[in-house]
């Protein structure tokens, strides 16, 4: 076990070897002691030691279950050396990446500054959780980055970030924003949640921020079969993170890890069809007679359009649009006659998902209405997928005629 330690290290080292990240995430794995090319599952609570002193001394790379095991390791160093991270460690969902990131940093009398557009549960558990340890948030404009500078603090501790930004993809400019940050102070902490991109698209880290998480849940796993999330840190954290980690005891199953580094292989390829599919979708709902708004980066006249440009390149399977008639029961309608795509929350898999989203916790509404369609294309044949929505369309539209009638 020493040398497999040994050898994945020295891969993560020499993870600058200009090698593309879909060579490195099946080089890596392919030396492995016992001769096969898949990942070792090791799933247990109980390490033994050789004696006492071992066990005292507790140096051991592996002393209990929720300290990691030799799977649990394996996909931290496939998603630190993705992230161009020190470390990365793993928590059983993405919003718990997400809170546990908050509660490591943040202490009492700490503020905080986070994107508007921020992912719904998020924002509920800083106005709600937060409250409680006197911990102050404010919320800025995706759109306004001088929005962000003005609420910055002395006492800011911490400034999370995500991009694209939830349900209407708001991106924001990183680069820009960590270097104004890291001028301003050298105590505040940047953290971004890059769970729309995955590493495979886009590394905070190198862009200036401090700590990337990302719902594993999502693409990395392309399943919908596996709740897991995680927290890739810079060096500089790396220490600090660890020993929360180890307080608070998270972590997730060997067997959960072995899923999603099986999925990791193939993620890259995932996503360039979930992007084709997302291109073609746009060309569909832009010039439907029944839709008021389509959310999403990779449109030209889009206003994140030139930063998605420069830095994404590629999209994945999520957009929004909202209707041309504000009426609630015709949101529903259109969900509720869909025949292809399912109604249910989540992104990133197989298979097509509809869901109702609203924007009335932001401050900051743009051009929303409040309701806004996202739709999730999974791997169904993307002409079934627009017939769906174009004979659910039509079949609101015959509704209003029958009752016009």
């Amino acid at each position: 076990m020493t040398k497999r330690i040994d050898y994945l290290n020295k891969i993560k080292t020499n993870v600058g070897n200009n090698l593309a990240d879909s060579t490195i995430l099946i080089k890596t794995f392919d030396d492995m002691d016992n001769g096969f090319v898949n990942n070792i599952l090791v799933n247990g609570s109980t390490i033994l030691f050789r004696n006492t002193s071992e066990m005292i001394k507790g140096n051991k790379k592996y002393t209990y279950g929720t300290h990691g095991t030799p799977t649990t390791n394996d996909l931290c160093v496939a998603i630190s050396m993705l992230e161009r991270s020190d470390q990365t460690i793993l928590t059983c969902s993405g919003l718990m990446a997400l809170t546990s990131t908050f509660l490591c940093v943040l202490k009492p009398n700490d503020h905080a500054l986070v994107v508007d557009s921020v992912y719904s549960p998020l924002k509920q558990f800083c106005k709600i959780f937060l409250t409680r340890f006197n911990i102050h948030v404010d919320f800025f404009d995706p759109r306004d980055e001088y929005n962000l500078k003005t609420l910055l603090r002395t006492n800011t501790k911490l400034i999370h970030l995500e991009s694209p930004c939830s349900n209407t993809f708001e991106i924001l400019n990183i680069h820009s924003i960590c270097k104004y940050i890291k001028q301003r102070s050298n105590k505040c902490v940047i953290s971004m949640d890059n769970s729309w991109a995955t590493p495979l698209i886009y590394k905070p880290i190198t862009q200036g921020v401090d700590i990337s998480i990302c719902a594993l849940t999502k693409y990395p796993t392309g399943c919908s079969d596996v709740v897991i999330g995680s927290i890739s840190t810079t060096k500089k954290l790396s220490l600090v993170f660890n020993n929360f980690k180890k307080l608070i005891g998270t972590t997730s199953s060997s067997y959960n890890c072995i899923l999603v580094l099986k999925s990791l292989k193939s993620v890259l390829v995932r996503l360039h069809h979930h992007h084709n599919s997302v291109v073609k979708m746009c060309k569909y709902l832009t010039t439907s007679c029944h839709v008021n708004h389509v959310f999403s980066p990779i449109l030209p006249w889009s206003p994140d359009h030139k930063l998605w440009k420069r830095d994404y390149k590629l999209s994945n399977g999520i957009i929004s649009f909202t209707l041309k008639s504000n009426n609630v029961g015709n949101y529903k309608r259109l969900l509720d006659d869909l025949k292809i795509f399912g109604l249910g929350w989540s992104w990133g898999g197989y298979k097509s998902l509809a869901a109702i989203s609203d924007t009335k916790h932001r401050h900051f509404k743009g051009t929303t209405n409040n309701l806004i369609i996202r739709l999730q294309l999974g791997f169904e044949d993307i002409n079934d997928l627009i017939n769906d929505l174009d004979n659910s369309f039509q079949r609101i539209v015959n509704n209003k005629v029958i009752r016009s009638n």
